[in-house]
């Protein structure tokens, strides 16, 4: 059995003696790339992450006539959708192209943070409580995660080759959406 160690932070609890805590802000740092219009438009999917908006037909979200004003996603950086945050919209982008000026774009600080496995960390439901207390607004439509909130926010860092694992392990689990949303349920019943 492992030997655990308390994370220090409530809603994390216990974590393997070897994990450490950290900020995301020491990890992340914001970017707004702007004036690539002629880009891919890519869209973010809470179920997919990141992905070609026109890779699927049900989309509905009209992109604007002029996409000048749309920020640079590169391969390999973190997209928020700050109005949905609080229901996991996030993800690490596998494909370059642009996105709607309204989300957040991170690129990574730190090469030892194994990209995927932050991808499946703060999409899991375990995060959500967090996003929705740090969201400001009058309504959940209205919702707005700031990118100085979020950044603020504890996250969980295995030795590199474990962050590896884990990614392998919850790619073979999440091909399709229906079995990642059992997975994230399942994670949210279980201890580390």
């Amino acid at each position: 059995m492992r030997e655990m160690k308390d994370s220090g932070i409530e809603w994390i609890g216990k974590i393997p003696q070897e994990w450490e805590v950290s900020h995301i802000k020491y990890h992340l740092k914001w970017k707004s790339i702007k004036g690539f219009p002629n880009e891919e438009i890519l869209s973010l999917y809470r179920d997919y992450g990141v992905i070609p908006k026109n890779s699927r037909d049900d989309n509905y979200n009209v992109t604007s006539l002029d996409a000048s004003g749309y920020k640079l996603v590169d391969v390999g950086d973190f997209v928020i959708n700050k109005m949905k945050a609080w229901q996991g919209s996030m993800g690490v982008s596998n494909y370059r192209g642009i996105i709607s000026p309204a989300y957040h774009i991170c690129e990574f600080t730190n090469k030892l943070i194994f990209k995927r496995y932050f991808h499946y960390l703060m999409r899991n439901i375990s995060y959500l409580p967090e996003y929705k207390r740090l969201s400001t607004g009058m309504r959940v439509g209205q919702w707005d995660l700031q990118f100085d909130d979020f950044k603020n926010i504890p996250f969980l860092i295995p030795p590199f080759t474990e962050q590896q694992k884990i990614s392998a392990y919850l790619d073979h689990k999440c091909r399709d959406p229906l079995s990642h949303r059992r997975l994230q349920r399942a994670l949210s019943q279980t201890d580390l």
